[in-house]
């Protein structure tokens, strides 16, 4: 979770850097996203691979903190468990 932390913040960094502005949001256009994925340190020799470099870090991450999540928030409120111990204080 820390390593998917500490990517997340450097590419919001790095993307708030270029124009000065907050984002939380890729670049939609390929050459932005080329930039990016440099800047991230995936290379300059071979782009389109360096995007797809970047692309499967960043899928990797972000699925790991949305599981976290999920399982910390959602799946604990949806347990049988959760459901029973509700059902006892009268909710």
């Amino acid at each position: 979770m820390t390593a998917a932390y500490l990517f997340q913040r450097d590419v919001e960094h790095k993307l708030q850097m270029v124009h000065d502005l907050q984002t939380h949001s890729l670049p939609a256009e390929e050459e932005e996203l080329e930039r990016c994925a440099i800047r991230m340190g995936y290379g300059t020799e071979d782009r389109k691979k360096a995007v797809e470099a970047f692309h499967t870090d960043h899928q990797r991450h972000t699925t790991v903190v949305h599981r976290t999540f999920q399982s910390l928030f959602l799946e604990p409120m949806t347990s049988p468990i959760f459901k029973v111990t509700l059902k006892k204080m009268g909710v």
